[in-house]
This record gives structure tokens, C-alpha cells and sequence, in this order.
């Protein structure tokens, strides 16, 4: 399953990969293997793996997916940090975790990324993240 997951993503016009079924059945031992694999040949940007059976540690909600996404990718790439800590130096967005979770997602993660789109189509080989458990947030 893993090498299949991997040989797709690596298809130039693959995106997504979406993995369902019922609970229990390895979805989420699935994608923290592709994860800890992508790590190792640094081609994983970020990943993030809700729990809702984590009560108050920031896993079981979305409140704290797009500050961890945007810190995860600023340490993975230079050119988003370098963008994303212009974008937070903004008088307007001092409280960016305050604002409404897509404006937050806006800010943190999709402008800073079509931004970099140009410098990240150039790069050889894909950047991948990795998601697990949308349905439990």
C-alpha cells in the first residue's frame, strides 16, 4: 500500500490522495508511514494528524492546524518563512490567531504558497502534505 501511495504521489499531475474506510482499519498507521517515509527523503513540507481522543492538546480541533501548518512549512523552506514573517509583521494581523480560521489559513498558509508558487514548480520533485483524521475535527 505505502509504495503505492508513494509511486502516486510522485505522478507530476497527482495532488491529493485520500485514504477512507471504517475506523480501525489503518488509515492513520498508513499515512504516518508515508509521513516518517517522505521525511526521510525530505520531500515532506508538513503534517498534521487530528485526535479527538487528545482533549486540550490542540489535535482534537482545527484551532491550532493553520499555526502549526504555517510553522512547519516556514521551517521546511526559507523563501515561505521569509514571507510568511513579512505577512505577520502587519499591524492588522498582530492577532492573526484571533481571526476567523479561514482568514487564518489565507494569511499563514495559501498566500504565502501562491506566492512561492513559481520558485516551488521549478524544483525538482514534489512537496508533500500530509493530513490524517479531517473527519475528526
Amino acid at each position: 500500500m505505502q509504495r503505492s501511495i508513494l509511486k502516486h504521489l510522485g505522478k507530476a499531475r497527482t495532488r491529493f490522495v485520500w485514504l477512507r474506510g471504517s475506523p480501525g482499519t489503518g488509515k492513520t498507521a498508513i499515512s504516518m508511514s508515508i509521513a516518517s517515509t517522505l521525511h526521510k527523503q525530505h520531500s515532506l513540507a508538513a503534517s498534521f494528524f487530528w485526535d479527538k481522543n487528545q482533549k486540550g492538546t490542540g489535535l482534537d480541533s482545527l484551532e491550532r492546524f493553520p499555526s502549526t501548518l504555517a510553522r512547519q512549512l516556514a521551517h521546511w523552506n526559507e523563501d515561505f518563512k521569509v514571507l510568511l514573517v513579512k505577512r505577520l509583521r502587519n499591524p492588522d494581523l498582530e492577532l492573526v490567531q484571533s481571526l476567523p480560521l479561514e482568514t487564518q489559513m489565507k494569511v499563514l498558509i495559501t498566500d504565502p504558497m501562491n506566492d512561492l508558487m513559481g520558485i516551488w514548480a521549478s524544483r525538482e520533485g514534489r512537496i508533500v502534505i500530509v493530513l490524517d483524521g479531517l473527519d475528526e475535527c
